[in-house]
């Protein structure tokens, strides 16, 4: 039997602080970027530095609910959203397909115009590569989630969220965190939460369960049988 794996969406699949941070430099006139006459020549050819977080850009917080008023009014939204890393969704419904995983997707997303949250996300899931996509929007703890599913795994960006999944249930709880280790609170390591730096590296990590699972069933039936 296959690993039943739950997987969170944003920050974790989909990019919703890239698609954030484009809509916030066109909504407010102090993150537009100059002009080219006016933009400083570039010297070394270097490619641009990676797109800021929300955090990073300075709003205040009555400009973060201003943007997030305005995002909920696009229709659909949620359907809008780039990968985290292309491929990854055709990649999580490969492993799917190969080793016989259950995969559920799980959020926390608040409802935006047009049709509901779970078939937004489906339809994007759709498009990205996944047939058939089981998502479940989620209002309480993750981790009693686990342990009501039955889960092997839980694939999430948020420590808050790994913590629950790690003392809430047997599930692993894999956390993707790709800033500084130090900034992560003691409880992860006490708790046994696996820390990735990408969602891929997370995947990796589920292959090895996966395999390690399949190994201890196999040895498990010789030991039935009588055979070393």
């Amino acid at each position: 039997m296959g690993l039943r794996v739950a997987i969170d969406l944003d920050g974790t699949v989909a990019d919703l602080s890239r698609a954030m941070h484009d809509i916030a430099k066109k909504k407010f006139r102090k993150l537009q970027e100059p002009e080219p006459d006016d933009a400083p020549p570039d010297t070394d050819g270097a490619m641009p530095m990676e797109r800021p977080t929300l955090g990073e850009l300075g709003l205040t917080p009555a400009e973060i609910d201003r943007l997030w008023t305005h995002v909920l009014k696009i229709r659909d939204f949620w359907t809008t959203l780039p990968e985290m890393q292309d491929g990854l969704v055709a990649r999580i419904q490969q492993l799917a397909d190969e080793r016989r995983w259950d995969v559920l997707f799980i959020t926390t997303r608040p409802t935006a115009a047009g049709r509901t949250t779970q078939v937004q996300s489906q339809d994007w899931l759709v498009a990205k590569g996944f047939r058939h996509p089981s998502v479940y929007v989620v209002k309480g703890s993750r981790g009693l989630v686990a342990t009501a599913l039955d889960l092997d795994a839980v694939i999430d960006d948020r420590p808050e969220n790994c913590l629950d999944v790690a003392t809430q249930s047997t599930a692993r709880a894999l956390l993707v965190w790709p800033g500084p280790l130090e900034a992560l609170g003691a409880g992860v390591e006490r708790h046994r939460v696996v820390v990735k730096a990408s969602t891929g590296e997370a995947l990796d990590e589920l292959v090895r369960m996966d395999r390690e699972k399949r190994g201890g069933v196999v040895r498990s039936i010789k030991r039935l049988f009588g055979k070393s």
